[in-house]
């Protein structure tokens, strides 16, 4: 008799915790994404606010999920049976509670997490015990919406003949940087699970020093670092389009090129695989004396972003053109101290591009790809 009840009980305490177990699994990450985001959101005086996506990968969905599984199942098994032993008559309570505790020790493990249209597919699999014959698994399709500018509703149903563990919303959460415009699952770009797009404040830092002579000038990104980190730990992409880059230009200022000359109106352009930056030239005592062009490519230093200048030409009048270049060094210089921490708190950069890669096929020709870590866990 006491073993029919326990068996009852089981099974029942079992759809108690696939329950608890997959309301965990999803809230928990963006939960956390969130909470981080608060603290990485300082909002200076010369942040400018731009699009940008933001794209999870589904290698690092993977790991994070099962993390949280294997955090949450002692504890949601332990509520489980004792909410289920708590109903049973008080003289059966005791030996119900220790033979559970006694024999069942319980797994989950994270079987699949592929992308479709309409959301995450999340598989587990959970076994009473180490070598279950009879193991239990669940599949729900996990989706996520916008409620409003800073709100994303994450929502859950059965799939493929799974029992109905959940079904409709699971919980709201806030995203405190920026304005939230969309998120939806991507599967058709590479290693990309999840886009993130919203308008969010990125901050150009003033550089303090300005250098007398071109020739006292030490470059920001040595020879090694001005080529591409390897990335080791990607987890995340970030794209900003022409657009984005466009609305940049109107945060960084002005540019001191040396004691007496000044570039001012920047404006940020995307030329093949390079950006193009074009500036007033203004005298201390001439004024507006021409227009200046300097060609850079995207990179990463340090974690951030930053540009290495090929070519600089000058305009004169409108009319005379000639290159310029024995300013590059001081022109990249003073680019990348104004990049220098632009993204800290929120994006460590280990790769910059123009245009899509094998790994993010989706983003658009004429954007600025990051690849990079973000912090997620």
């Amino acid at each position: 008799m006491r073993q029919s009840k326990y068996r009852c009980y089981v099974q029942a305490g079992w759809v108690t915790l696939l329950s608890a177990l997959m309301l965990s699994l999803v809230v928990t990450p963006v939960s956390a994404t969130s909470s981080r985001a608060v603290h990485a959101a300082q909002r200076l005086d010369n942040a400018t606010s731009v699009g940008a996506s933001t794209y999870i990968t589904t290698g690092t969905l993977v790991p994070l999920f099962q993390n949280r599984i294997d955090q949450h199942v002692p504890g949601a098994f332990n509520n489980a049976i004792n909410n289920l032993v708590s109903t049973l008559p008080r003289q059966d309570q005791g030996w119900a509670l220790q033979m559970a505790t006694t024999l069942i020790q319980p797994s989950a493990t994270l079987t699949g997490l592929t992308t479709q249209p309409g959301g995450l597919v999340t598989s587990l699999r959970i076994s009473l015990y180490p070598g279950d014959p009879q193991p239990i698994n669940s599949s729900m399709l996990v989706s996520f919406s916008v409620l409003d500018s800073s709100t994303i509703q994450v929502s859950a149903k059965p799939i493929n003949g799974s029992p109905t563990l959940v079904n409709g919303p699971l919980a709201t959460f806030q995203i405190p940087l920026g304005q939230l415009n969309s998120i939806n699952t991507t599967p058709a770009c590479g290693d990309a699970a999840l886009a993130v797009k919203l308008q969010f404040p990125i901050a150009l830092g003033h550089t303090q020093t300005q250098v007398q002579q071109n020739t006292a000038l030490n470059v920001f990104a040595s020879p090694r670092e001005v080529r591409n980190t390897p990335s080791t730990n990607t987890n995340a992409y970030v794209e900003l389009p022409a657009s984005s880059l466009a609305s940049i230009g109107d945060s960084v200022g002005d540019l001191h090129i040396n004691t007496s000359t000044t570039a001012k109106n920047i404006n940020i352009s995307v030329q093949g695989s390079n950006l193009v930056i074009n500036s007033d030239i203004y005298d201390s005592f001439w004024g507006k004396i021409g227009t200046a062009t300097t060609t850079v490519a995207p990179t990463a230093a340090g974690g951030n972003l930053a540009v290495h200048v090929l070519s600089t030409t000058i305009t004169i009048l409108n009319i005379f053109t000639f290159p310029y270049d024995s300013y590059n060094q001081q022109i990249q210089q003073t680019l990348n101290s104004k990049l220098n921490g632009a993204l800290a708190g929120k994006f460590t950069v280990t790769r910059a591009a123009i245009g899509p890669n094998a790994q993010l096929p989706c983003a658009a020709g004429n954007s600025l790809v990051l690849t990079g870590s973000a912090s997620l866990g």
